[in-house]
């Protein structure tokens, strides 16, 4: 049978050879106490006190500005009970540097099993500390850069809705040969202006102000997107490209950006069927807005510059020229002319065979020396 060697086993050696420091207190836990009765190496190593310096001091005399005292709400409560405390928090050595220090505390009893002192043991951890800072800030800057990553995608998303709503938009009121002139001119500047020869026509509502003084701003919107609505879809139908939508006026050009066959002659159909399309409208907005609509038709012919005029970050298709100025001012001549349709001398010679028209008279034209003639189109 097999003897166990009977060895002695003195706790003030272990204790004076351990690696981790360890010191032991009183049991006088109310301020300024406990006491300190006893240190090891270890601690002498780690906070700088020999323990001639730190007998008989409190363990407070390791704490600083930058220590959590929170930590300290349950230590004496769980002691008395005879239950183990532990906690993390900046202690201070002598020469007054920081670390972080990690320990826990347990009761001592006696043969009788009354507590009689308290052990702490206690071990620096300031890399672990910060390396788990760093990691957390590690953490941290990655979840801000998928924050933002998140947010790049989300607004690139959005700004891919708005180009392709956009697009679609776009698709609805200019002919798809518009969009393929402007994507197939290689070589040539997108601000590359040019002479063209175009129809122009402007068309008003009447009385438009006062309709929308009595309407909410929804119903407002909702009128005004049935009735361009529907001019679009007669002005798509003549080859017509609307150039500005400008509150409840329509801007339109016939031979811009891409010439047509006969434009003076596509923008008097188009406008007769404008004001056909009018009438259709008028008896939907009858029955849902208690009104209808009137407007001013104004039609001019000439060579006018045209091409996208804007910055780098944002352009427009424009069409400029004393054409452009003639067609609008011919347009405010139908103020007193309900549902009428007006067109110069230039426009009058080329389609005078194909429409009804009368004299209207000469008119001024703010910047141009001589007057000119005005007719008014009766129907086709």
């Amino acid at each position: 049978m097999y003897h166990m060697k009977q060895y002695n086993i003195d706790p003030a050696i272990l204790l004076e050879s351990m690696s981790e420091s360890v010191l032991i207190t009183d049991t006088q836990l109310e301020d300024p106490g406990p006491y300190i009765i006893y240190v090891n190496p270890a601690f002498e190593k780690m906070t700088g006190w020999s323990r001639e310096e730190i007998i008989g001091k409190s363990p407070r005399i390791l704490q600083g500005p930058k220590t959590n005292f929170e930590i300290f709400n349950d230590l004496e409560k769980r002691l008395i009970k005879g239950e183990s405390w532990k906690g993390r928090t900046i202690n201070y050595r002598k020469n007054g540097t920081q670390f972080h220090m990690e320990w826990s505390i347990t009761p001592v009893r006696d043969v009788n099993g009354d507590i009689y002192q308290y052990l702490a043991v206690q071990k620096e951890v300031t890399h672990s500390v910060l390396t788990e800072l760093q990691l957390q800030k590690a953490i941290e800057i990655d979840k801000q850069r998928l924050l933002e990553i998140q947010k790049s995608n989300e607004e690139l998303s959005n700004l891919l809705a708005k180009q392709n709503k956009t697009l679609s938009l776009f698709m609805k009121y200019v002919p798809m040969s518009v969009i393929q002139k402007t994507m197939s001119e290689d070589g040539v500047s997108i601000n590359d202006g040019e002479k063209l020869d175009a129809a122009l026509l402007f068309c008003d509502i009447r009385g438009f102000t006062a309709i929308a003084d009595r309407l909410t701003p929804d119903r407002v919107v909702r009128m005004l997107n049935l009735y361009y609505s529907k001019m679009s879809e007669v002005i798509d139908k003549y080859n017509g490209v609307v150039n500005e939508f400008v509150g409840d006026e329509i801007f339109v050009a016939f031979g811009a950006p891409l010439p047509i066959l006969d434009p003076e002659l596509s923008a008097v159909n188009c406008a007769i069927a404008m004001i056909e399309g009018l009438s259709e409208l008028n008896e939907v907005l009858k029955k849902e807005f208690n009104t209808e609509l009137v407007v001013g038709i104004g039609i001019n012919y000439g060579t006018v510059i045209a091409g996208n005029l804007g910055s780098e970050y944002k352009l427009k298709y424009s069409i400029t020229g004393s054409p452009v100025i003639t067609a609008k001012r011919i347009e405010s001549l139908t103020a007193n002319l309900p549902n009428s349709i007006l067109i110069s001398q230039s426009v009058f010679d080329k389609v005078h065979t194909h429409v009804s028209t009368k004299p209207w008279g000469k008119v001024n034209i703010k910047g141009q020396d001589e007057q000119i003639n005005v007719f008014h189109v009766l129907g086709r």
